[in-house]
């Protein structure tokens, strides 16, 4: 597809299901707010976006190698080196599980000091808190969605891409209402949503 096709019909079948994943995060963070905001209240809500900023980073590393490896995937690729592209596959996700862990551990025990360091203290310390261990735990198992989305994009499955990541967002709201509703959790239900519906698109 990216070797023959036109280059304008070739953005515009890339770019579309691009911008409609995007636009369903966007959804689902304007209803995670309803949801958190209404259900647990302004401090569970300010402790989430204080925690959120060092949740970023650790998905940004993960991103970072899946961008970084999607160049050399593409490459062998286009020389049809489908051995060679398996391998870097196979190297990058490895290196993505291995500082996941190591970024799980350090955000799991350095979560208060963290938290902390970016004005969160009582209450707001100690929601941010466990918000942040709750995501550090499941770490490894959901950083590799970004990479995994990247592969998939760069392989020309664009619109499996975009599937997926509807998915994702829709069945998040959906572990978002039943963990923060039905089972009357904390922030703990928020990032649990967000893990599980993440490592279930990720495999």
């Amino acid at each position: 597809m990216y070797a023959t096709m036109n280059p304008w019909k070739l953005f515009f079948i890339v770019a579309l299901p691009g911008m409609i994943s995007m636009f369903a995060m966007s959804i689902y963070s304007i209803v995670e707010g309803m949801f958190i905001g209404h259900k647990l209240g302004e401090d569970a809500f300010a402790a989430i976006n204080i925690a959120m900023p060092l949740v970023m980073i650790n998905f940004s590393l993960a991103d970072l190698i899946g961008v970084g490896a999607s160049v050399p995937i593409s490459i062998a690729l286009g020389k049809k080196e489908k051995d060679t592209a398996n391998n870097v596959f196979s190297c990058s996700v490895i290196m993505i599980f291995i500082t996941s862990l190591i970024m799980g551990t350090i955000m799991f025990f350095a979560a208060e000091p963290l938290c902390r360091m970016m004005g969160a203290d009582g209450v707001l310390l100690r929601t941010s808190t466990k918000y942040l261990r709750t995501v550090a735990l499941c770490s490894p198992l959901t950083t590799i969605f970004f990479a995994m989305d990247n592969y998939l994009r760069i392989s020309g499955y664009v619109k499996t891409s975009m599937a997926i990541n509807v998915g994702s967002n829709i069945a998040t709201i959906g572990l978002l209402s039943f963990f923060l509703v039905v089972l009357d959790m904390d922030v703990v239900g928020s990032a649990l949503a967000v893990s599980i519906a993440m490592s279930l698109s990720s495999a």
